[in-house]
């Protein structure tokens, strides 16, 4: 059984109010998006090949191979494969198992685990690596999760601006029970036929979503949730940045 992963960074990462993509922040001196991909190529998961989904080059005016021949050892970067990703992180997604679909020997497609992470989460055990590489062999999907612990609002209303801090008129709102809540983290994991299903199938019904494990939901299957750690942030703001530098050190 083979394992790949998909490092998805083609977003802007702007949020952070910073003039690069957070991708490129650099958190102890190293680029978020290094440490991210170094979960898979320090991973004790012998991983075939690691798909890294970019911005277009004329996005930053950043040549992304180069960055990583660069700053990746020499034994690695024969493993990285850099492409373009998509408008949305599902089309980022698409491009790239149809590209691991051309790099994979059709015998192999069948038992082939491929994990899908978010380059912005720079921080995820190798233990949980682990795990979710055996719950995806046997079950087909498995992912990261957390349990909520706020408390969770329904807005009922398409005219909401979250830009602003404060709601400009009064709404009714649905207290959701958060006992049956967990949010959804990554790495995602698969088996490579059951997500290349989940995505064709997705295009066909015109089914989109911000992860993809709700991909394969939306084909009726059950998947497998995995209580992540407290490491395992987004980091979207300039507030998880420095978050972010005081996990690093705890972390290691």
């Amino acid at each position: 059984m083979k394992s790949y992963a998909i490092l998805l960074a083609a977003g802007a990462g702007l949020r952070t109010g910073l003039n690069v993509p957070k991708q490129l922040v650099k958190i102890k001196d190293k680029e978020i998006i290094l440490h991210s991909l170094e979960i898979f190529t320090k991973s004790n998961i012998n991983f075939d090949a690691v798909v890294i989904a970019t911005p277009p080059s004329t996005v930053f005016g950043f040549n992304w191979s180069d960055f990583f021949k660069k700053n990746t050892a020499g034994g690695d970067i024969k493993k990285l494969h850099i492409i373009t990703g998509g408008a949305a992180r599902q089309d980022s997604v698409d491009n790239s198992i149809k590209y691991l679909e051309s790099i994979l020997p059709a015998s192999e497609a069948e038992n082939a685990i491929v994990f899908i992470h978010d380059a912005a989460r720079p921080f995820v055990k190798d233990e949980e690596l682990s795990l979710l590489l055996d719950k995806a062999a046997v079950h087909g999907a498995a992912f990261l999760c957390s349990q909520a612990t706020e408390t969770i609002k329904e807005i009922n209303s398409q005219e909401i601006n979250f830009d602003k801090s404060i709601l400009p008129y009064p709404l009714k709102l649905k207290t959701v029970k958060r006992d049956n809540l967990i949010s959804a983290k990554t790495p995602q994991v698969f088996k490579f036929n059951i997500i290349k299903k989940a995505l064709h199938e997705a295009r066909r019904t015109g089914f989109t979503s911000t992860d993809d494990i709700s991909l394969v939901e939306n084909l009726g299957l059950t998947v497998v949730p995995i209580l992540s750690t407290d490491f395992n942030i987004k980091i979207t703001s300039a507030l998880d940045i420095e978050i972010a530098e005081l996990l690093c050190d705890k972390f290691k």
